[in-house]
């Protein structure tokens, strides 16, 4: 009785103020409902419940009920300020949920209010509305509110009222998880993990299916954990749904019950888990030829699994792959990546001549594999940092930056030319930063107003970051032609840096504190 009393005497003071509203936004902007569109979309939201017909009104509740969780934990927040546009139209909504006359779109908008007296009469109402999406959203919202009235009398709604099931279940789920990481977002969680585990099977369905990654995850545990999933519910979630963890749990259980055919299928999923988890499953049931085949996957860990096969039936896979190296003209990236997994430094020789394969990602697995074999030789290396592929050249770059220090500056410093491709420059920038202190900071300076907007930022925070916590430490000095350097690139960074970055650069460098000039 109190609430509604206090929201029938917030119509006693007639406000001085007026609404400041905007023209009500169109259907597609409602469904576009993010990024720079928010704003107008939310206070276009509180003009539609108080001027829009019924009609407008009731399809703005269903538009609102497709609305995603991220969306609504957004529009939330905004809400709550942009209602403080409308102190007239407070009033009245509150005087129509006190006496019973507000319809859904005017109970969701008011639920997301910044009074919560407001918001708790609000969500009283909405049990009549269940299970409209909206009204659920809402119900969810409210029942990590923080202010205790509010969040009980929404978590009584959702005990007493909503049927936690199907598709009201997957509204539900979609928040709970949103709202989780909040002070009072436990509840919901709870709520509707006990609901998945009680759930039957059809009852599911929507919150497999669910676009929310979360949701989908937490049912298929539940229906894991129960046995509730049969042979073809696996193996098509382990091949198709969209996300990577959904599919190895459903790979490891469907492994567990599949028959050879079910665990072929499940060795063409784009998931590399799920192949090697068929694979193993494939092998240990005495089917050689699966690992035979699976040498040359382009996952890693596919191939490490066909590896261990092939060694427990007593082949050497290094034979294998070498001789598919030495055979083939050019050799699949696989073979190559697989030899560098599994061969020696015997092997160096036929790996250096695919540093010219015609691919390149056979390229970037020759390139891996020397390294994995420690025999990656810098002049064999060096030729391409000019490699027309970005993949390419950010293994040399790993592979090299070790020896950085033995590489020569004026080599890697023409690889940062401005004509060079930016992939190429980025490389040439990477390891003259390797080089030494002085090294680095010479490059960082060279390239502090370059015209390329990733090495020019590149090189300003990285040269920040050296004087707030390194520069102190650094004890050796520039040799003469990098003190000459510095000497001429603090003067010309002065406008960027300021004076006083520059003193401190010079001091760092034990330079003057004045640039020396020609007499």
């Amino acid at each position: 009785m109190e609430l509604w009393n206090r929201l029938r005497g917030m119509a006693t003071a007639v406000p001085v103020e007026r609404d400041h509203l905007p023209e009500p936004p169109g259907p597609d902007l409602l469904r576009a409902a993010g990024g720079a569109l928010r704003g107008q979309v939310v206070t276009g939201l509180i003009t539609i419940s108080r001027d829009g017909d019924e009609g407008l009104r009731a399809a703005t509740a269903d538009t609102l009920g497709a609305w995603p969780a991220p969306t609504w934990t957004a529009v939330d927040e905004e809400l709550r300020e942009r209602w403080w546009w409308a102190p007239v139209w407070t009033v009245r909504v509150a005087e129509r949920i006190a006496d019973g006359s507000a319809g859904l779109l005017r109970l969701v908008v008011a639920g997301c209010h910044h009074d919560g007296w407001i918001r708790e009469a609000a969500v009283t109402r909405l049990a009549d509305h269940v299970p409209h999406p909206a009204a659920l959203a809402v119900l969810a919202l409210r029942c990590a509110d923080w202010v205790g009235p509010v969040r009980d009398r929404a978590r009584a709604t959702v005990d007493e009222r909503v049927p936690v099931t199907g598709a009201a279940l997957a509204v539900l789920a979609g928040l709970a998880y949103a709202l989780r990481a909040r002070r009072h977002g436990d509840w919901l969680v709870e709520r509707v993990e006990r609901a998945l585990r009680e759930s039957p099977v059809d009852g599911l369905e929507p919150l497999l299916t669910a676009r929310d990654h979360r949701t989908r995850r937490a049912a298929y545990r539940a229906a894991l954990a129960a046995g509730r999933l049969g042979q073809w519910q696996l193996v098509t979630a382990a091949v198709r749904d969209g996300d990577p963890l959904i599919r190895a749990m459903c790979a490891r259980a469907a492994v567990a019950v599949a028959g050879p055919d079910e665990l072929r299928e499940l060795l063409a999923s784009r998931t590399a888990l799920v192949r090697a988890e068929a694979l193993h499953a494939l092998t240990t049931a005495g089917d050689p030829a699966a690992a035979e085949v699976a040498l040359l996957d382009r996952h890693p860990v596919v191939r490490s699994t066909a590896q261990a096969a092939l060694r427990r039936a007593g082949t050497d896979p290094a034979a294998r792959y070498r001789r598919l190296v030495a055979v083939e003209d050019p050799p699949a990236p696989a073979a190559i990546a697989g030899l560098g997994e599994t061969g020696g430094a015997v092997d160096a020789v036929p790996l250096t001549r695919w540093l010219a394969h015609p691919r390149p990602r056979g390229r970037t697995e020759a390139v891996r594999a020397l390294r994995r074999l420690g025999t990656a030789r810098p002049e064999d290396l060096l030729p391409l940092l000019r490699d027309d592929s970005g993949a390419v050249t950010r293994q040399v770059v790993t592979s090299l930056r070790q020896q950085a220090g033995g590489l020569d500056p004026a080599v890697l410093a023409g690889l940062t030319a401005p004509d060079n491709p930016p992939h190429v420059r980025l490389a040439g920038y990477r390891l003259l930063l390797a080089g030494g202190a002085w090294q680095r900071v010479v490059t960082d300076l060279r390239l502090l107003d370059d015209a390329d907007e990733r090495l020019r930022g590149s090189a300003r925070a990285d040269l920040s970051m050296w004087l707030a916590r390194q520069a102190a430490t650094t004890y050796d000095s520039p040799g003469p032609r990098l003190a000459a350097e510095l000497d001429r690139l603090t003067e010309r960074a002065r406008p960027v840096l300021g004076e006083h970055r520059v003193r401190l650069l010079r001091f760092h460098a034990g330079l003057p504190a004045e640039v020396n000039r020609p007499g």
